[in-house]
């Protein structure tokens, strides 16, 4: 079956109701949801999962235990389970936001936050800052556990090996550039705010001809090597 390229800014343009979130894509046993923030949502926890917030555009104001957090477009945290929260806002801000369906697995990976570790405020990470940090094409940067799915930074020229993932699906978001998703049925081109996910055990190749940033959610048992073709499963 062909990939499906999901647009966000098609996505976005349809959201009218705040805070009723639409289900775009699923990676693994995660839901990808875009929802309108748009006013205040009540104070809540959860007790069994994480959540990863991503601002696509607007701003986002996370109240939390941890102290209050305002996320700007393309900057993204993790409330971990047991942290109350409330989110808000005053402009038209549309949120990607990413959490398990059921109970997630408990081997979290190395950088998932706990509510009872109380920082110095609630963590967040901005792509303009955790681009720099990226040392090569095709070598994905860990930035944050979500459960036990790792949200990664990849810097894409040139092209990978072809390649699958045996056990684990993978989500590709552009966040700057073009990128080519090549399979065995075609190809489908992404431009920035566009993502697809690749099924598990699905043959492709990742190909781009300027400097393109993209941002992955994939299962953290996946190194970076591996899901990008450059070392086996």
């Amino acid at each position: 079956m062909p990939l499906t390229r999901i647009d966000l800014d098609d996505i976005s343009s349809r959201l009218r109701r705040p805070f009723l979130m639409e289900q775009v894509a699923r990676v693994d046993h995660f839901a990808v949801y875009a929802y309108l923030c748009e006013g205040a949502l009540a104070r809540h926890r959860h007790l069994t999962q994480d959540e990863l917030f991503y601002v696509y555009s607007g701003l986002l104001s996370l109240d939390t235990d941890w102290g209050r957090r305002v996320l700007s477009p393309r900057q993204f945290c993790v409330v971990p389970r047991g942290l109350a929260h409330a989110s808000a806002s005053i402009v038209r801000t549309v949120v990607v936001f990413f959490q398990a369906q059921g109970d997630p697995e408990r081997q979290n990976g190395h950088g998932r936050l706990r509510a009872d570790e109380r920082p110095d405020g609630l963590p967040h990470w901005s792509v303009a800052q955790e681009v720099e940090t990226l040392p090569e094409p095709y070598l994905p940067v860990h930035c944050v556990n979500v459960d036990e799915m790792s949200m990664r930074l990849v810097w894409c020229q040139g092209a990978t090996p072809w390649h699958a993932h045996p056990q684990h699906d993978e989500l590709l978001l552009v966040e700057d550039g073009r990128l080519d998703v090549c399979t065995e049925e075609g190809s489908v081109v992404l431009a920035p705010g566009q993502m697809v996910v690749v099924p598990r055990g699905h043959l492709h190749r990742l190909s781009s001809v300027q400097h393109t940033v993209v941002t992955s959610l994939i299962h953290g048992a996946v190194t970076p090597l591996e899901q990008m073709g450059r070392e086996a499963c």
